[in-house]
Formats: C-alpha cells, sequence, structure tokens
C-alpha cells in the first residue's frame, strides 16, 4: 500500500500524461478488504481511502488499478462500482455472485446465471471494452509456461511414499 501511495502521488506531482501507470493487485480480497482483524481501524480506513482515491482520481492523472481476486465480496464496494471492464471467471459463493451483481451494471441476468458453470479458461467479459456482456475462451498455457500452482493432490502424495 505505501509504494502504490508513493507511486502514485509521484505520477500526480509529475503532470507526465504521456506515459501511465498500472497498479496490479492480485489477491486483492486480501489487501482492499472491509473486514479485518490484522489492523487499526484508522489504518484500515485509510488503506482503503487510498486506494478508493487511486481508483476514482487516478485516471485522471494516468494511474490505472487492475485487481485480481477469487473472493469480490471480501473488496470494497466503491473499489469494485469503479472499475470499466471486468474478466469474471466462474464463481461459485453465492456471497461473490450477489457482490458482483450489486455492482457491475454491465451484466445481464443469464451471465449471473452462468458465472458457477463456468468452464475452466473462460470468463465473461464486461464493461466499456464490450457493448454486451461476452463469453471469451481464454485457451490453454502452453505446459511450459504454466506457473506452479497446482492444488497438491494429497492421495497422490500418499501414493508415491
Amino acid at each position: 500500500m505505501v509504494l502504490c501511495k508513493m507511486f502514485y502521488e509521484d505520477k500526480k506531482k509529475s503532470g507526465n500524461n504521456s506515459s501511465y501507470l498500472n497498479i496490479i493487485i492480485d489477491e486483492a480480497h486480501n489487501i482492499l478488504s472491509l473486514d479485518s482483524t490484522r489492523e487499526s481501524e484508522q489504518w484500515r480506513d485509510y488503506r482503503l481511502e487510498t486506494f478508493e482515491e487511486i481508483i476514482k482520481e487516478g485516471r485522471k492523472f494516468g494511474t490505472f488499478l487492475t485487481i485480481a481476486s477469487q473472493r469480490p465480496s471480501d473488496i470494497s464496494g466503491t473499489i469494485i462500482s469503479q472499475l470499466h471492464n471486468y474478466f469474471l471467471h466462474r464463481l461459485i459463493n453465492d456471497r461473490d455472485i450477489k457482490a458482483v451483481e450489486r455492482t457491475v451494471s454491465y451484466l445481464d441476468r443469464l451471465s449471473f446465471e452462468s458465472m458457477p458453470i463456468l468452464p475452466t479458461g473462460t470468463c465473461i467479459l464486461a464493461g466499456i471494452l464490450a457493448q454486451i456482456p461476452v463469453v471469451v475462451d481464454i485457451g490453454q498455457t502452453p505446459v511450459e509456461n504454466e506457473p506452479n500452482n497446482k492444488t497438491m493432490t494429497i492421495v497422490d502424495k500418499w501414493r508415491s511414499t
């Protein structure tokens, strides 16, 4: 958060609109959450105000925020509602689907109903990039480029020992 604030303030002061700053936050539900027991209420408010300012005002200064999260229900509604484009992958949890439904005006009923059954590698693109929600097949990542992030199959581990 401190680095994002510093880069944003520098970009804002520079007045240089010939370049842009794109802040990417993976696992955004951990950083942009309304609920946190790990910090004081004052620090939580400061953290959220910082990112809410970036998402609301940043584009005037060439600063953009890209977030990725598996739990949109944990993210500040102010932040989610200010996003312009959404790449929505499979969401199964009802709270997450409702959170998206409350904040994403670009989606129709069919899109919401299909979120829990989207196949791996498929997402719904909604926002200013598409006039209507579009189902997009991202495709397979070549094996040599796959990240090492597969869930361990514990039974296979037991069998190999």
